[in-house]
């Protein structure tokens, strides 16, 4: 019975793993086409990458459950994808498809699917936490057991939004899940321009919030974490996950590179890359081989290939 238990947990184990990284192969591969098909005049949305970050978004979500509710922030297009949200759903909202399920009105981060979870975001800056915040507090009214998690970057943390969501949700101890996405910049600005210290915990201590530094670079750490936020938040305490990491893609589509003097950076992070990190994992434990993910690499990237000009024949033939 022992043997077979374990035999369950390392399949699942796998399982987990194996979502891990095809859900942030898959969103590395969408940015980066959407970034080169907007450069080329084929869809008219901004796209803001995550580049080095995948794991962040991918990983929290994987941890949620049904009846859970996310709020993505404008760099968290991996989130979508691990709640389930396809690429030609995404498409279809930023290529003005008859299709899209917000008429074609809405930004890559306005979007959403109720029905999966997604929730819609905010264009102002932290705004989208007070309306995490209310989807808490009517699981809570209702006895839902459920939680909602919303991602953010750390220059919120100069939005009132933050501090008055983090007021309300750990006096009123709301299933509340804060994911800060901790990369040190807010677009050409470091962060020891701003503030006095990197992390993010003890601005979140005094709100009553249980907290976690995370390194957002290792999506077993996210996914596990992200686990055990999920865990205390719906036994009465708001959770502040405080994730490290460091964007190795340019600003967007838009303004490329907005960091001066960055290179001495981007080689040790690069070295961390998340994506690369659980593709080392999946070979040395066995589950896979590198021929099989360059093939599921080449697959992809067909897949997100049919998408586009599944949706872009529905946009010729409105």
């Amino acid at each position: 019975m022992e043997s077979k238990q374990v035999a369950k947990a390392s399949h699942e184990r796998s399982d987990v793993a194996w979502r891990l990284y095809t859900d942030m192969l898959v969103t590395r591969l969408f940015e980066e086409a959407c970034v080169r098909w907007e450069q080329e005049g084929k869809m008219s949305a901004q796209v803001f990458p995550s580049r080095g970050q995948e794991a962040i978004a991918v990983g929290a979500c994987l941890a949620m459950q049904q009846g859970d509710t996310v709020i993505p922030s404008f760099r968290t297009r991996g989130a979508m994808i691990a709640m389930g949200v396809s690429i030609a759903e995404q498409l279809r909202e930023v290529m003005h498809s008859p299709l899209a399920a917000g008429d074609s009105r809405d930004a890559p981060h306005h979007s959403s699917w109720p029905d999966r979870g997604v929730m819609p975001g905010s264009t102002m800056i932290g705004g989208h936490l007070a309306m995490a915040a209310g989807l808490a507090l009517a699981m809570q009214l209702e006895g839902q057991g459920a939680v909602s998690l919303a991602f953010f970057g750390d220059g919120t943390l100069g939005s009132g939004d933050l501090h008055e969501t983090m007021h309300i949700a750990g006096s009123w101890s709301l299933p509340l899940i804060l994911v800060c996405e901790n990369n040190g910049w807010e677009m050409a600005t470091p962060w020891q321009k701003v503030r006095k210290r990197r992390e993010l915990i003890p601005y979140a201590e005094p709100f009553g919030f249980a907290t976690r530094r995370v390194d957002g670079n290792d999506p077993w750490d996210v996914y596990h974490s992200s686990r055990w936020a999920r865990a205390i938040a719906l036994a009465g305490q708001p959770v502040f996950l405080d994730c490290i990491t460091f964007r190795t893609g340019t600003y967007s589509s838009h303004f490329g590179e907005t960091r001066p003097g960055i290179e001495r950076d981007l080689s040790e992070w690069e070295r961390r890359d998340p994506l690369k990190r659980m593709a080392e994992w999946l070979i040395s434990s066995g589950v896979t081989s590198a021929t099989e993910l360059e093939r599921v690499g080449q697959e992809e990237k067909k897949r997100l290939l049919e998408a586009f000009n599944q949706v872009l024949a529905e946009v010729k033939g409105n």
